[in-house]
């Protein structure tokens, strides 16, 4: 069986971004840990795991992080996922495990301005030394945060609510292009790629890889 199509079918595309594997796969080692919040369905994570660093995926929906699960055991990878059912600022306020690496891709955009900061916060400060982090999320230069900002009141900080087929009503939170650069270098991190491109779903996004000091 071709591994790499397993989650080929994952209607954004799969297996992640090609900047992940441009930029962060070359940094990290087999046998290594990472943490995926908001891990989904999987594809976004699909390459960490296919380079063998164990896994553990946080996703507070049930049937998504079900068919991850079931996705990685056949992509015979299931020994490396452990699936936590949990809202992800909730899981983070009680983690006391450490990784080398923790991803948010496509996530943040989910949670309130002020939420997500401090799941940013709290993200970095489970790094172990020279660890990374990667971050993919919505940027104030889409076209739908010009449209949504111009008919609603923000419910917080560039948050504002937005209603999905998939998702029902759910805040829809943007980053301006530096934002999330310059909050993860006020802690102490060094950015080692960022970049703002259009992804798969014809959205505007921001993707940050930053590492925290040995």
């Amino acid at each position: 069986m071709d591994n790499s199509k397993i989650f080929a079918d994952n209607k954004h595309g799969s297996l992640g971004y090609l900047e992940m594997r441009e930029h962060l796969l070359p940094l990290i080692q087999a046998g290594q840990s990472a943490l995926d919040l908001g891990i989904g369905t999987g594809p976004m994570t699909s390459p960490i795991a296919f380079a063998e660093l164990s896994v553990t995926g946080v996703d507070s929906n049930k049937h998504r992080l079900s068919i991850c699960q079931e996705a990685f055991a056949q992509a015979n990878l299931k020994h490396l996922l452990t699936a936590i059912e949990s809202d992800a600022l909730e899981y983070m306020q009680t983690n006391t495990v450490k990784h080398h690496l923790v991803i948010m891709s496509d996530f943040l955009m989910f949670l309130t301005k002020t939420d997500g900061k401090e799941v940013i916060g709290l993200a970095y400060e489970c790094l172990l030394p020279s660890g990374y982090i990667w971050i993919t999320t919505m940027s104030t230069s889409d076209e739908w945060y010009g449209d949504i900002s111009s008919t609603q009141e923000p419910i917080d900080t560039d948050t504002f609510m937005a209603y999905s087929h998939c998702i029902g009503a759910n805040p829809i939170c943007f980053y301006h292009p530096m934002e999330i650069e310059e909050y993860l270098q006020s802690m102490g991190a060094k950015i080692i790629f960022q970049t703002e491109k259009e992804n798969n779903a014809g959205g505007m996004v921001n993707i940050i890889l930053a590492q925290k000091p040995a």
